[in-house]
């Protein structure tokens, strides 16, 4: 069944509900209906209300949506030593995260199971239009997405997708279990203020992440005790995320085209922002499948020697490019979680 107004669309199938923002494309929140009448509402919405004042992306931020060029437009401060500054000229990066997560999309095509989104980017942009089809699976509590670029000319572009997904109110109430991955990156410069990481330095576990403080930082249970906001980058990721509810004994599937996107950004926001619109108050995890560099592919570059010099999706003029990913729920939790 589908549903649907000026400003979002309703998606309701046997195993869930799924609200979808046109601004930004932005799905959530899902209420995913499990087994013996057990429902995860598993995306982050920020506990704000719109205000037009607001940028784009952050009036109604919310669950996943695609970032077309994945990045920043703001150049920081204080870059590792070997890393140069960069300033594109595609119109497509002065909107950070890109005008599909800023701007409104239009509705394309519904069925009983899907939508279709698309939205038109500048025309002197290398992207000419993007697509996004949200799919529910009609025997699961699971939802099959892809998103298509159509590139206007040749490119290598950083992107990524979105998913932003809640914290539980108590410490330690989300475990993270990654797939396989080489390296997890931080951050080639202080993050923000609040930032506990050291910037610019690698590990091989989440267990174990080298803190500011010269004590390691273990981010596979969240939220942490204290305030902090952080970003750092799996790299070579197998495409799997899986996220554990503990005390809603539940687990969230995230499975992407890893040929496509080989990295992880995670996106720890644990209180860390003082400023408004956040407040000391935003929590939330995202769970970010990129070919990119951070979110800093548009301003920054890092030394040859560095893993992610060469990331960046490469697009070819006229000929499409697709990518597929899974958000699945299921009621069962690993042994010993």
């Amino acid at each position: 069944m589908q549903r649907e107004d000026a400003t979002r669309c309703l998606l309701v199938w046997p195993h869930g509900t799924a609200c979808i923002e046109k601004r930004g494309g932005m799905l959530g929140p899902v209420d995913f209906r499990l087994p013996h009448d057990r429902h995860l509402q598993p995306f982050y919405v920020a506990p704000w209300a719109d205000d037009p004042a607001l940028p784009g992306l952050l009036r109604t931020m919310r669950g996943e949506w695609p970032c077309v060029p994945f990045s920043r437009n703001t150049i920081p401060q204080d870059l590792a030593p070997g890393w140069r500054k960069r300033i594109p000229a595609d119109p497509a990066y002065s909107l950070p995260h890109g005008p599909g997560a800023n701007q409104p999309w239009q509705l394309l095509a519904r069925d009983a199971l899907g939508i279709t989104l698309g939205i038109e980017y500048p025309h002197d942009s290398a992207i000419a239009l993007l697509r996004r089809e949200i799919r529910a699976d009609p025997d699961a509590p699971a939802l099959d997405i892809s998103l298509t670029l159509y590139p206007r000319r040749d490119t290598v572009m950083p992107v990524a997708l979105h998913p932003t997904f809640r914290m539980p109110t108590e410490t330690g109430g989300l475990l993270l279990q990654p797939g396989t991955f080489e390296q997890a990156l931080t951050f080639p410069t202080a993050f923000e203020p609040a930032s506990r990481l050291a910037p610019n330095t690698s590990a091989s576990s989440l267990a174990a992440i080298p803190g500011k403080d010269g004590q390691t930082v273990d981010l596979r249970h969240l939220p942490l005790a204290s305030a902090t906001e952080e970003l750092l980058q799996l790299v070579n990721s197998e495409g799997r995320f899986d996220l554990c509810y503990r005390q809603e004994e539940a687990r969230v599937s995230l499975s992407w085209d890893a040929a496509a996107l080989p990295d992880v950004v995670l996106w720890i926001s644990n209180g860390g922002r003082p400023d408004a619109p956040w407040l000391g108050r935003n929590f939330a995890l995202g769970v970010e499948p990129v070919n990119g560099i951070f979110e800093l592919g548009g301003v920054a570059q890092p030394p040859p020697e560095h893993p992610l010099f060469a990331r960046g999706l490469a697009l070819q003029a006229g000929q499409a490019r697709t990518i597929r990913y899974r958000i699945a729920v299921s009621p069962h939790l690993p042994a010993g979680v």
